[in-house]
């Protein structure tokens, strides 16, 4: 039955990557289209396409190396994962920490340069800004209208992220030594850590991996996954960019070393398994604790009776309990309810997993769960080392003809498995920093890249002790193939994969943060409707519906409680502002990703205060709410970062001036 679930899931993936699932989505809808055509140009790059002639010459030169290593290439590497697993593992953990944590800080400043990418990255770091000044949110706002973004909810409680609080959390005990990335670093390093702790175990016990000689073979495939995975340009763009999957994927690891712990013995282990389960879930709460149980519990089944078992479990709840019951309270307080989380109070209940409306008011089908797993996976191929190797189709054959997998392989394969199935169960995809949803999978991923290859050159060498020559020829070949996939990552795709990431960043703005300023950004009159919506309670479904479904101007005589015609003058004005934008190469900047860095709205402050500019009659109600700061306008303009810092007057007239 295992052995038949196995190969079913090999021909999944395989089928996944092989064939183009994602052009059965849905092109009329925007979301969906960008999916099928991001898959389209991976499914492209994956299998070589994209490379015309130049992939002919490389599978020949694979083919010549081969045939002059005649075997030797295989033995060396064999040799060189011996030497990578004789450090002590204390040692090596500790070595890939450090290289984990630095890759991420080059990341963070050299790469992204501070910058957060994504609005989820943005509002976590809001939120947590507010848990570094002593504040579980922002306080109710005055006027909500000029800070309302997506992502934050208003509740009578205060202003909070709809995301769950972990990683927020986390984030402010950077912020509490001025230095958020440290957070993220942190993340990297404990994940190379830990990682390194428990495939020393896991790979160990596999004796299908490794020559049975010497323990050093066997922990050497498990220290390579570790080395590839602190270095994959999708784990240091989840980490350089502060994103969730990130500090997910930290706490999986330590949680799976605890959860190993406790499977070889001791109450404490299962209760500090439990704990970083909890930790796991107050990150991201459904493919938190799903994961986290794999990764724990779901170990000592087999490995102890039923009253160890027992006990067991009930220090492993006992663990987890202070969380959950914190996290219940904190939904209880601003969300409704313990089981209420933030993302239905803040998108209604349509935002949860399963097939049916989603808030955006598409219907979320099994077609198209088929379509974004196909787009996500050959995503993952590409961005997980920056290769052109069909990662996940390698792991499906592996699946496929291996005689068996080791428990070890197993707990690996469920690792990876778990946030797939998720994914495919949730309505939201999107490839901005590839397939993030995978992304707290993706020390799995990498392991069973590694095992797939290894396995598969020991099926092509066969059992014997002298290899016949084309048995030979077949380990090499796919040794060097390996090779060269990783050469192709580490100086081109990496780098590729990263600049992709960085290159849909915008210069923030240089201002001088010791002047007490209220600076107003011009964004697009749609996005300005949404904070007007926002700010009068609605939810951000209701929002997102009307955007979708009418127009600007009918949306703004709804707000002004007036017909269509009659609120022509005021509709003319707001499109004015932003013609007038465009026609002097003026741009606009999301709100979003500037509120984190200075002043927080609903706080006292002295610096800078962002605010949306929703034209000078409300501006000016806003102004005189505060006194000691100086009007600014923000424009795109011709400074040295891209913007210009106005007077108040002067970027009214520009802006808002009919004769403009």
């Amino acid at each position: 039955m295992a052995d038949a679930a196995r190969r079913t899931l090999g021909l999944v993936l395989i089928a996944l990557v092989v064939f183009p699932a994602f052009r059965l989505l849905d092109r009329a809808d925007f979301m969906s289209s960008l999916m099928a055509s991001s898959g389209e140009a991976n499914w492209r790059f994956v299998w070589g396409f994209s490379f015309g002639v130049w992939t002919g010459v490389a599978l020949v030169s694979v083919g010549l190396v081969a045939w002059v290593a005649r075997g030797r290439l295989s033995a060396r590497i064999a040799g060189a994962g011996r030497w990578l697993g004789r450090p002590p593992s204390s040692i090596f953990a500790a070595f890939a920490g450090v290289l984990g944590a630095v890759l991420t800080v080059a990341v963070v400043f050299v790469v992204f340069d501070q910058r957060t990418i994504l609005n989820d990255a943005s509002v976590q770091l809001l939120q947590a800004r507010y848990f570094a000044e002593g504040r579980l949110a922002g306080p109710v706002l005055p006027h909500p209208e000029f800070w309302a973004v997506q992502f934050m909810v208003q509740t009578a409680a205060g202003w909070v992220a709809q995301y769950p609080p972990g990683h927020p959390a986390l984030l402010a005990a950077g912020f509490a030594v001025g230095a958020p990335w440290l957070t993220m670093a942190l993340a990297t390093g404990v994940l190379g850590f830990f990682l390194t702790l428990s495939f020393d175990r896991i790979f160990v016990d596999d004796p299908f991996l490794a020559d049975d000689r010497v323990a050093a073979d066997r922990r050497g495939l498990g220290r390579c996954a570790v080395l590839l995975t602190v270095c994959s340009p999708f784990v240091l763009g989840l980490a350089g960019g502060y994103m969730s999957h990130a500090t997910l994927a930290a706490a999986a690891a330590v949680a799976l070393y605890f959860g190993l712990r406790a499977r070889e013995g001791g109450i404490g282990w299962a209760a500090a398994a439990g704990a970083a389960v909890g930790v796991m879930t107050v990150i991201r709460p459904v493919s938190g604790f799903l994961l986290g149980l794999v990764l724990t519990a779901a170990l000592w089944i087999r490995a102890h009776s039923r009253d160890d078992l027992l006990r067991r479990l009930g220090a492993w709840v006992a663990g987890g309990a202070p969380f959950a019951i914190g996290f219940g309270w904190f939904n209880a307080r601003f969300f409704g309810g313990p089981f209420t989380l933030g993302y239905v109070a803040a998108s209604g209940p349509d935002h949860g997993l399963g097939f049916h409306e989603d808030p955006w008011g598409r219907i979320y089908t099994p077609t198209a769960a088929v379509g974004h797993s196909s787009s996500e996976l050959l995503s993952l191929s590409r961005e997980l080392l920056g290769t052109p190797l069909p990662i996940v189709a390698i792991v499906g054959i592996f699946l496929l003809l291996a005689p068996r997998l080791s428990r070890g392989e197993r707990l690996i394969v469920a690792w990876a498995v778990v946030p797939l199935v998720a994914s495919a169960l949730y309505w939201h995809h999107d490839l901005v920093f590839g397939p993030r949803m995978l992304g707290e999978a993706a020390p799995a991923w990498v392991a069973l890249a590694v095992v797939a290859f290894a396995g598969l050159v020991r099926l092509a060498r066969g059992a014997e002790e002298s290899p016949s020559p084309a048995r030979l020829w077949a380990g090499d070949a796919i040794v060097a193939t390996a090779l060269a996939g990783l050469a192709y990552g580490a100086v081109r795709g990496a780098g590729e994969r990263l600049d992709t990431r960085a290159g849909l960043l915008g210069a923030y703005p240089a201002v001088d943060r010791d002047r007490p300023s209220l600076i107003f950004i011009h964004e697009p009159w749609p996005d300005r409707l949404g904070g007007r919506l926002s700010g009068r309670g609605m939810r951000l479904d209701s929002v997102r519906s009307l955007l979708t479904r009418y127009r600007p101007c009918q949306i703004e005589a709804g707000l002004l409680g007036v017909g269509e015609e009659e609120a022509m003058p005021v509709c003319r004005r707001e499109e004015l502002s932003d013609a007038a934008a465009q026609v002097r190469e003026r741009g606009s900047i999301g709100i979003t990703s500037l509120l984190w860095l200075d002043d927080l709205p609903g706080l006292p402050g002295d610096g800078v205060l962002w605010a949306r500019d929703l034209g000078p009659a409300r501006n000016a109600e806003l102004i005189a709410a505060h006194p000691g700061r100086e009007p600014l306008f923000l424009l795109p303009g011709a400074g040295a970062d891209g913007w210009d810092l106005v007077p108040y007057d002067q970027g009214e007239t520009i802006l808002w001036n009919p004769a403009n």
